[in-house]
């Protein structure tokens, strides 16, 4: 293997001539952003287009403070510290045409079980005018029934215990805005960067229910002096492996500990609505709108509920990648049917065109064979995710008596899904908050197919509705009997001709 170089600011320029590298003084940059969750999407997504900003532009304001508040997130911390910041961006085109980019726009980085004082202090400072978060669906704490926040759940309760060493980003915001609020500072902008519905309203409330709870003094100073603007977020970044990494030292020369490998694409919509004068990131292809509905229930209910439906189906049939299940001609067809049938008519504020061209690139992205984005990854949390990316299209329907069969059919093959075994009786693992409940209800549907839609945390009153009902219970019906790919087959035939 040809030499390579260990990633960090001395090694950069000893790095060959196709990568790219920052082109500007790190140095000179102004720290104007703290993010908590400096994961793989965080890097593949907002730190690119900052750097992307700092780097054609030279808008040197607004270098990147990267915070990690989790027990688990202590590695990629370490390895921060360790590369100077710096991390490779790799891209993959669907081509075969591959490139490697050095990102250079976090300049700070702090981790919370180490010094919460310091992170509090830092999130506080006057300089820091928007705090960004990929916290991931089980970090805004949300009841599992109601979806509100959830007061009483046992890391609020640790942290009105101990206020200045919180377990959760609400426990940091509410100190940092404290001290805001006590050194007579201005406010900021809390810009969610997280893959739910509303995230910014949904941050919004969580935070000030929060502090309703914990600091009610505060509530009136955070309502005058925050915003929370709505952000649809969208490229698929999947699990970094060690066949990344050793590809980039093989022919890059470069030596990473976390690489990020990510698609081509990538797309950031943001709500017009910040406390401070809105960054100009419409320079390197953010797009800022007045109304980010339609662009979040294009990507919520065509993307995201498409990957769901190829991870469940794909695990079932024992492939392991969404690749594989892309290239699935019955798999496909399955969701084309289901975008075109079912999605396309709830997609009534966008226009057919857009919704058109963004069905046809969503196939090629998934189809892009270098893009190995794991069906683990994809199905896991999914009790947080159906309600959000499928179950609206069947209320939808079930309010306006349209077709809702691919749908149905996504629910019955989950319920199966729950069993834990593939086709080929090979055992895959089901992470999930709720998988206990999601087994125990799977296994009880084999005698009693209604119980697994019975779950109320994710169901809500489905079970009542006779229509829905009866396409979930032949849809399961042919599910236990025969394997899945059988029964696609047979439920398209049956969608086609009716």
């Amino acid at each position: 293997m040809a030499k390579s170089y260990y990633l960090n600011a001395e090694n950069l320029s000893s790095l060959p001539t196709n990568v790219a590298i920052p082109s500007y003084d790190r140095d000179q940059i102004n720290t104007s952003i703290l993010h908590v969750g400096i994961g793989n999407f965080h890097r593949s997504h907002q730190a690119h287009y900052i750097h992307e900003l700092i780097d054609k532009h030279k808008e040197l304001d607004f270098g990147i403070c990267g915070v990690d508040l989790l027990e688990s997130d202590r590695k990629i911390y370490n390895i921060l510290k360790d590369q100077d910041g710096l991390y490779t961006l790799y891209t993959k085109e669907a081509n075969g045409a591959h490139k490697a980019k050095i990102i250079g726009s976090i300049v700070e980085y702090f981790y919370g079980p180490e010094n919460p004082l310091a992170v509090i202090e830092r999130m506080a400072s006057p300089e820091i005018k928007i705090i960004s978060l990929t916290i991931a669906e089980d970090g805004y704490l949300l009841h599992e029934i109601t979806g509100a926040f959830d007061i009483n759940h046992p890391a609020v309760t640790e942290d009105i215990k101990n206020p200045f060493s919180p377990k959760t980003v609400f426990g940091y915001l509410t100190q940092s805005f404290k001290l805001r609020k006590l050194r007579n500072l201005p406010g900021c902008t809390v810009l969610s960067c997280d893959n739910i519905k509303s995230n910014g309203d949904t941050m919004k409330q969580s935070l000030h229910s929060y502090i309703s709870k914990t600091e009610p003094e505060l509530l009136d100073w955070v309502l005058a002096n925050t915003s929370f603007p709505n952000t649809m977020v969208d490229r698929i970044t999947p699990i970094t492996n060690a066949n990344d990494s050793s590809t980039l030292k093989q022919d890059f020369a470069i030596d990473d500990q976390w690489p990020v490998i990510c698609e081509p694409f990538s797309q950031w919509v943001i709500e017009d609505k910040f406390i401070h004068t809105r960054p100009n990131w419409d320079k390197v292809g953010v797009q800022y709108t007045d109304n980010i509905a339609p662009f979040e229930n294009l990507k919520l209910r065509l993307l995201n509920a498409s990957h769901t439906i190829l991870g469940i189906l794909g695990t079932l049939h024992g492939y392991k990648t969404v690749y594989e299940a892309a290239q699935d001609d019955d798999f496909m067809q399955f969701l084309k049917l289901f975008m075109n049938n079912e999605v396309t008519p709830t997609l009534h504020d966008s226009d057919q065109e857009s919704i058109e061209n963004y069905k046809i690139s969503l196939v090629a992205r998934f189809q892009n064979p270098y893009i190995n984005d794991q069906l683990f990854r994809i199905c896991q949390e999914s009790s947080a995710k159906i309600p959000v990316f499928i179950l609206p299209t069947i209320k939808y329907h079930l309010q306006n008596g349209k077709n809702l069969k691919q749908a149905a059919f996504i629910i019955a093959a989950w319920a199966k899904y729950n069993d834990g075994v593939d086709d080929n009786d090979n055992p895959y693992e089901i992470i999930d908050t709720i998988s206990n409940t999601l087994i125990r209800t799977a296994a009880l549907s084999i005698q009693n197919p209604m119980k697994f839609i019975e779950i109320k945390a994710v169901f809500g009153d489905l079970s009542e509705n006779k229509l829905f009902c009866s396409y979930y219970l032949k849809a399961l019906e042919l599910l236990r009997a025969n394997k899945v790919k059988s029964c696609i087959q047979k439920w398209n035939l049956t969608e086609v001709n009716s």
